[in-house]
Order: structure tokens, then sequence, then C-alpha cells
């Protein structure tokens, strides 16, 4: 199989079809075999009957239901655990995505790279609701994960297998595919895609995701700097509280001796303790976190390195 096509779908029952037909439209003239994967997220509008006729018009659309409604990143990763092609593609199924970009996206992939990431340039979204909110998320990520990415949330994305094969999605986390590829060593691109108005159905994006986007991006920032090394942030700060509550104690004790000031009468003792506690108990967790780290990487015979290619390497038995 050279491609598979994986599309989230939730109560998109209007879009389908329509994505199916332009789907095909636009890879059957390449000669590519290729499977459209969809992925029913717990829909209630009639979309799982319609991909199970469509799966029976059509055998190259497979079907994946879920019982209930878990979310995007959790389609994407039931995905890529059941493709078959050499290439995977990712794509939204409200039609705002189109399909015919996918010929270029594949071909610049093929030009070295391992992730090419479309790059919705003229969104055709509410700007106030959308653009504004989608371009402040985008540029505070850059500054945070240092990626080169413009635009992470577009969903029209085509990896090499063994990528998506490696990432594992949790949460909401599919808004950072591309960083987390990135962590993995992966050569990504971006490529100008069109973006086009919604046909029909209604969004299932909101403000209030901002949220969750700052508490994923701390998730990936912490993975992507200290997957391996967790004692280097909880011992750091350990560290850090051990400096200034030996700093408070010089200075209590120099209040005592120059200025007869009690101790029991000096608030700044109580601090230095409480940072002498809360220091012991941040390294603790450091520690901790490293043996959790180790038992992950070792019980599953895990590498905390990705390996792109051998030669002259026998493989292990």
């Amino acid at each position: 199989m050279d491609l598979s096509v994986i599309i989230p779908v939730f109560n998109e029952r209007e879009n389908l079809r329509r994505l199916i037909e332009e789907i095909d439209a636009a890879l059957i003239p390449t000669g590519r075999s290729y499977e459209v994967i969809a992925v029913d997220d717990g829909s209630t509008d009639g979309s799982t009957e319609l991909l199970r006729e469509l799966h029976h018009e059509k055998t190259h659309v497979k079907v994946i239901v879920f019982r209930r409604n878990c979310g995007q990143a959790a389609a994407f990763d039931a995905g890529f655990r059941f493709a078959e092609g050499n290439i995977v593609a990712t794509m939204d199924a409200d039609l705002q995505n189109d399909p015919s970009d996918l010929p270029k996206l594949i071909e610049k992939l093929e030009n070295g790279y391992d992730v090419v990431s479309g790059w919705r340039k003229t969104r055709k979204d509410g700007f106030f609701l959308r653009k504004i909110p989608s371009k402040i998320a985008n540029a505070f990520i850059r500054v945070v994960t240092g990626t080169k990415v413009n635009d992470l949330g577009c969903s029209l994305k085509v990896y090499k297998r063994e990528i998506a094969s490696e990432l594992h999605l949790y949460g909401e986390m599919h808004r950072f595919l591309t960083v987390l590829a990135e962590s993995q060593g992966a050569r990504v691109a971006e490529v100008v895609v069109n973006h086009r108005p919604r046909h029909a159905g209604t969004s299932k994006y909101g403000l209030g995701r901002t949220i969750k986007v700052l508490l994923d991006l701390l998730t990936v920032w912490f993975f992507r700097s200290f997957q391996t090394k967790p004692i280097y942030v909880f011992g750091g700060a350990g560290v850090g509280l051990l400096g200034i509550a030996g700093l408070l104690a010089g200075l209590v004790m120099y209040q005592k001796f120059a200025y007869a000031t009690w101790v029991h009468r000096n608030p700044l003792f109580m601090i230095s303790v409480m940072c002498t506690l809360m220091a012991s108990q941040l390294i603790g967790l450091g520690l901790l976190a490293e043996i959790m780290v180790r038992t992950y990487f070792e019980s599953q015979a895990k590498h905390a390195y990705p390996i792109t290619d051998t030669l002259g390497i026998a493989p292990r038995s």
C-alpha cells in the first residue's frame, strides 16, 4: 500500500460522501494504491451509518468506530496504528482541507523530508474567534518549542510511515504533531495549501480550547526537553530553593547577632525552613521521576534515541 489517508469524523454526515469523492479524484490520477481510514469518533448524526455504506460501495474506504467520543488525538492515533501505507496522510472531514493538495504534499515529502505540514496561509475562518487566537497560539508555541512551522493547527499533513508509527497521542496532542515529530529527529517541511469555507455542519472548535492548548504545550515542552532527564527540572528547582534557604538563613543569623532580632519573631526564618522542605520534596520527586523514566524505557525495550538507518549492522535477534 502506497498511501493511507486518515480522517477523524465527528458528526460530519453532510460532508463525507463529497470528501471521499474528492479524495478519489485527487489520488486516482497519481496511480498510487491507497486506502482511506475514517475514524468515527462517537458520531450521533448518522455519520457511522453513512461510513458503513461508503465502505460497501468503495472497498478502499475502511472504518474504525469508537464506542464514544474520544477526541481528535485518539482518532489520529488509532489511524496511525491501523495504517498500512508507506506514506500516511491526515486531514479533517469538514471539507475545509482540500484533497487536491495531497499530491504536492507527497511530492515534497519524497524530496527528502519525513513530515510535510500544510500551511493555511489564507484561512477562510472567522477573524476574531479563529484567526487571531490561532496566530497568537502558533507564535507562542514557536517561541516555547523552537519549531519553525507556521501553522501548527492544520490537520492536512503527510508522514513517512516510520515517523507516524512512533507518534503516540494522548489528550489533545494532535495540535503538536509536527513538534512531536521534530522531537523524534524528523525533517519537517511546510507547504502552502488551499483552505476552504466550511461546506456544511458546525465547527467543533472554540475559544474554550485555549486553556487545553496551554496545558498541552507545557506537557510537550517537558517531554521535548526533559523526557530522559526529569531530575534537571525538579532537582534544579530544588537546588535553587536550597540556595534561597541558605541565603535567608544567613540573613536571619546576621540579624540575630547584629540587631538582636529573635528568631521566632523573624518571618524570614520560617520562609527559609519552608524553602528547605520544598527543596527536599522536589529533589525526591526528581529522583522518583528518574526511576520511572528508566522503568518506562527498559521494561518495554524502548530507546531514548531514534535510529533512522544502519550500515553494516546485523539486526538483533
